[in-house]
């Protein structure tokens, strides 16, 4: 419910955030959407679900990095790669882009490090059986997100503080959030944390909130055959 929240008769309307840990979210939601990556509007449809008739939108807050566009040599094949002209690359900026002009969504973005490459655990465990030499198909890039965490946890921490809003709803699955949680409920403000399909959440997590809410999901197109391991 986004709009005309207020207008439920005799309801007193709480105030609500939205934080969406994309990381999690989009894993999460490409299985159950059938092995689809989920669009901006999939997103937005996900947040109106995780709302009660009771609470009334303040914002959502979206938590990625941009992908990586950088350039580096495979070490194997010595092939340059270039990451912005991935398949992946320009499906996570489409997304970013049309999650950014969405109405009440605030796009926090953190940033993505290049590491180096590393080989993927299925391949190294077949060259550990068969002895065969490293194929240039078995590096991955070791690219790690920063200042994601961070930036949830001073959102919680300035909404709770100026008690902007009465509740926040958390959608993650790291309990590194657990210190800013505690913080909220010791400033008053309700945590909510969602399971999508009643998939369980960590007992940290459940332990630190004041609710632990199911939103299911169910694919809107034909289910996808899942994609094979390598």
């Amino acid at each position: 419910m986004w709009e005309g929240g207020s207008s439920f008769s005799g309801i007193r309307m709480k105030t609500i955030a939205v934080m969406l840990d994309a990381g999690f979210l989009k894993h999460t939601l490409y299985s159950a959407l059938g092995y689809r990556h989920p669009t901006a509007d999939d997103i937005i449809d996900f947040t109106k679900d995780c709302l009660r008739s009771d609470e009334e939108l303040f914002r959502i807050y979206y938590y990625d990095c941009p992908p990586f566009e950088g350039r580096s040599v495979n070490p194997v094949s010595r092939s340059m790669v270039d990451f912005s002209a991935s398949a992946t690359c320009r499906r996570e900026k489409s997304l970013q882009d049309a999650l950014a002009v969405k109405d009440f969504v605030a796009f926090r973005k953190g940033v993505l490090a290049f590491n180096g490459w590393y080989v993927d655990p299925n391949a190294t465990r077949e060259i550990i059986k068969t002895s065969r030499a490293v194929r240039d198909t078995d590096l991955k890039p070791d690219i790690k997100q920063k200042l994601v965490d961070m930036k949830i946890g001073l959102d919680v921490a300035w909404l709770s503080s100026k008690r902007i809003v009465e509740r926040i709803i958390l959608v993650t699955g790291d309990s590194d959030f657990i210190p800013a949680m505690k913080f909220a409920r010791r400033e008053g403000v309700q945590i909510v944390v969602i399971t999508i399909n009643n998939k369980g959440v960590k007992r940290d997590l459940r332990v630190h909130s004041d609710e632990v809410r199911n939103v299911t999901v169910s694919p809107r197109l034909p289910l996808r055959v899942p994609p094979a391991k390598p």
